[in-house]
């Protein structure tokens, strides 16, 4: 049988009476029926089929009929049926006021919010962002930290999201992002800049703190910002970070001229060249404070106190962001979300997060593979031509994930109902029954935003004990 065409009476009331449609789902196909019926592209006639189970959306097609009818047979004028359709649009018209309380968050969340970063009392760079992200407790503390010139430190366990949060500061505010990758071998070159037999290399500080990015061929671009990311700084040689650590105790380091001019603080690069300060927020990650050492991260190194007050009054322990995932990231894919969460604390009870771990971009790329699986699905049974004819399972990427750990992990993993690949593998096929429309992509159940909620209750609880 023939599926349904997407727009017509019948595709919307097959979701209205699918057992698997949400009721977001439901919602969305009971207001397109009454957009066709109130726009007169509903013809109850043949290749139609059926009516439709709301008593309102019938009432309003069978007004209209009715009136289309009478018209055809002269007891109706043109004028009369456009009243009635004029009438009924203004009926359907919603306020804000009308709209359900999820839905206004989401418009709410989508809302653009205005940045303005300022440096010595002079507007340097204004930006707008959506609130959603703007308004998460740790962006807060961390744009505070950036319009104070307060250098920041993350420190938590792997895939709480400490890189990604550098990550979206830079997006909102519209910088670039220059990450200096931070272990043993880091050297003074990679700092400042220095020869080297291919000629001389520019430093990642040196670039930041001057805004001027250049390139392997020389090649020079300025910047409005930079947003320097000092990733895994615990593992840095103390004696190397002796550079980060002057740079750091100068960047509030202003002075004026006898006109009253600002002066920015100001380091020698590599070529023994003074370069000033522009638009600089300094970021740093590790696994843990920087004067601590952990048997369970083998490569840091236990850093000087005073690198340590370099990140005084903004050194902050990351958690993982369950709420924001869940109702923002992974929003109409709760049940990758849920398994994912679920996959993540085992591999934290089991102390294998050394193996792998799962980060919201495993997430994500579990989600855009699984759209890919149904786009391509959708576009071979149309007879559209494609490149892909065998398109990658969610499943076969979570094997790849898996093969990381050793046996015994993956065994447990495996072996536990919560985080069973094989019981996720049947939740995908219940999955693959749903409707898969591209321009609205949402696979959420009550019960899995309800399971969904009930897992970020449980967290956020956990954290208030530790």
């Amino acid at each position: 049988m023939a599926q349904p065409t997407r727009g017509t009476l019948e595709y919307y009331e097959q979701i209205l009476n699918a057992p698997a449609s949400t009721p977001l789902m439901k919602d969305q196909a009971q207001k397109a029926i009454e957009r066709l019926a109130v726009t007169g592209q509903i013809q109850v006639q043949q290749g139609m089929g059926g009516t439709p189970a709301n008593p309102q959306v019938k009432a309003v097609i069978d007004a209209l009929q009715k009136a289309v009818d009478n018209y055809k047979g002269g007891s109706v004028d043109a004028a009369q049926v456009q009243a009635l359709v004029e009438q009924e649009l203004k009926r359907l018209k919603i306020s804000f006021s009308d709209l359900d309380d999820n839905l206004k968050s989401m418009i709410q969340s989508t809302q653009k919010v205005e940045l303005t970063i300022r440096q010595m009392g002079v507007v340097t760079s204004q930006s707008t962002s959506n609130a959603s992200e703007v308004n998460r407790p740790l962006i807060q503390n961390l744009l505070s930290d950036l319009q104070a010139k307060n250098n920041s430190y993350l420190y938590g366990g792997a895939g709480t999201g400490k890189t990604y949060s550098a990550k979206i500061v830079k997006n909102l505010i519209g910088w670039e992002l220059i990450t200096l990758n931070c272990n043993q071998f880091t050297s003074p070159i990679d700092i400042i800049g220095g020869q080297t037999i291919d000629g001389y290399q520019e430093g990642k500080l040196s670039m930041a703190w001057s805004n001027e990015i250049i390139s392997p061929d020389g090649q020079k671009r300025k910047v409005p910002g930079v947003v320097l990311l000092l990733d895994e700084l615990p593992k840095i040689d103390p004696n190397t970070a002796g550079l980060l650590n002057e740079a750091l105790a100068a960047i509030k380091d202003f002075d004026f001229d006898s006109q009253g001019n600002v002066i920015p603080p100001s380091i020698l690069n590599g070529r023994n060249e003074r370069l000033f300060l522009g638009n600089l927020y300094v970021l740093a990650t590790g696994n843990v404070p920087l004067n601590t050492i952990d048997p369970d991260y083998e490569a840091n190194f236990k850093q000087d106190l005073s690198l340590q007050d370099r990140f005084i009054g903004s050194t902050y322990k990351v958690f993982v962001d369950y709420e924001n995932e869940f109702s923002r990231i992974m929003k109409g894919f709760a049940f990758i979300w849920i398994y994912g969460t679920k996959l993540r604390e085992k591999i934290v009870e089991l102390n294998a997060t050394g193996q792998a771990f799962v980060s919201i971009r495993l997430m994500q790329n579990l989600r855009e593979t699984y759209i890919v699986y149904r786009e391509t699905l959708m576009q071979n049974k149309q007879g559209v031509q494609s490149l892909i004819s065998n398109p990658k399972t969610i499943i076969e990427s979570l094997e790849t994930f898996f093969s990381l750990f050793k046996p015994a992990t993956r065994d447990a993993l495996m072996s536990d109902p919560k985080t069973s690949l094989r019981e996720f593998a049947r939740i995908v096929e219940e999955k693959n029954k749903m409707p898969f429309d591209a321009t609205n992509i949402n696979f959420d159940t009550p019960e899995e935003m309800a399971e969904g909620q009930a897992m970020i209750a449980a967290y956020n609880k956990r954290k208030t004990q530790i």
